[in-house]
């Protein structure tokens, strides 16, 4: 059975996630700010909604784009590794390894 793990599968999931990371990182306080500063609003309930979010924003935003920068540089090991290595090849009388 051969693995799905693709070293350009896991190019782009770090790429995406990297990207993700430093959109939520950068937009989102904005949004948020923007949506808490309606006029008509609470205060104490907001501030503490906008201090949640801000929490959530920053977690998220901190595991994402070190989760894509580790992805990209896992899927250029991937390659490497891939291009070095030679494919399995079985034995002379050997089944072929997965069938």
């Amino acid at each position: 059975m051969e693995s799905k793990l693709r070293p350009k599968v896991v190019l782009w999931w770090g790429i995406g996630l990297t990207v993700a990371g430093a959109l939520v990182t950068l937009l989102l306080p904005q949004l948020a700010y923007t949506v808490a500063l309606q006029p008509g609003t609470a205060t104490g309930v907001d501030q503490a909604l906008l201090t949640l979010v801000n929490l959530v924003i920053q977690v998220v935003g901190q595991v994402l784009s070190p989760l894509g920068v580790a992805l990209i540089a896992a899927s250029v090991v991937m390659a490497y590794v891939g291009a070095r290595l030679p494919a399995a090849t079985p034995a002379p009388g050997q089944a072929p390894v997965g069938r």
